[in-house]
């Protein structure tokens, strides 16, 4: 198996090591409000955010950031793209609607970085400024040599799985049901990323509102099992 493939069955799995297993984005909230009820309305949630939500912004800079190392690598207008990366970097964190999604970015960005420089890859820059998730996965599949196709999908697979690995812990729908909205979900996430492949980062919209409000009101919960 070659190293690309390695990681990228490394990056899909919902047991990846930075962290993902402590978020449930929003999902703990549903439940509290009695808008999560069974398997469908997870699978429902899920599409929802696929198709309208603020990860295909964070799917579309993936591109980005992506090209971005593409021209360093080559020596191409070192300083502008640096600072083209770290503008865009603080773009999409100032982006989350809430501080624990900030937080969460941030921590699992930390933990991928920490990983990948396990495997021999340093970054470009040694800093203590904080990075987002998508830049922290762009430059996995950079190092690795995955496609940018193969990045997209892997991330809102990736994505999913952990979103399915946390309903099961707060609704019992049971792993088989999990596996089978897994794949399910396969045809929308191969036509949501051939879509953010074409698109420019100013035609990109999301509008799924009730998600981000679920997410600030995570903090307010009397109890959770997650940090967000």
């Amino acid at each position: 198996m070659s190293k690309s493939h390695l990681l990228k069955y490394l990056l899909i799995s919902p047991n990846l090591p930075v962290g993902g297993f402590c978020y449930s984005e929003g999902m703990e909230s549903y439940l509290h409000n009695k808008n999560l009820k069974d398997s469908n309305s997870v699978k429902e949630l899920i599409i929802s955010e696929l198709k309208i939500g603020q990860i295909r912004l964070d799917a579309k800079l993936l591109l980005d950031f992506f090209d971005i190392f593409n021209e360093i690598n080559i020596g191409k207008n070192l300083n502008c793209n640096l600072q083209k990366l770290l503008s865009l970097n603080k773009w999409i964190l100032a982006s989350k609607d809430s501080v624990e999604m900030r937080e969460q970015q941030t921590q699992m960005a930390k933990s991928l970085f920490n990983l990948t420089k396990e495997f021999g890859f340093e970054y470009l820059y040694e800093n203590n400024k904080k990075s987002s998730w998508p830049l922290a996965w762009s430059w996995a599949c950079y190092c690795f040599e995955i496609t940018k196709l193969e990045m997209v999908e892997s991330f809102f697979y990736a994505w999913s799985a952990n979103q399915l690995s946390a309903s099961l812990r707060i609704i019992p729908i049971g792993s088989t049901k999990a596996q089978l909205i897994q794949r399910d979900l396969l045809p929308t996430i191969s036509n949501v990323s051939k879509e953010i492949m074409d698109k420019e980062i100013d035609d990109i919209y999301f509008g799924n509102v009730g998600l981000a409000m679920a997410q600030q009101n995570h903090n307010d919960l009397y109890t959770k099992l997650f940090r967000n």
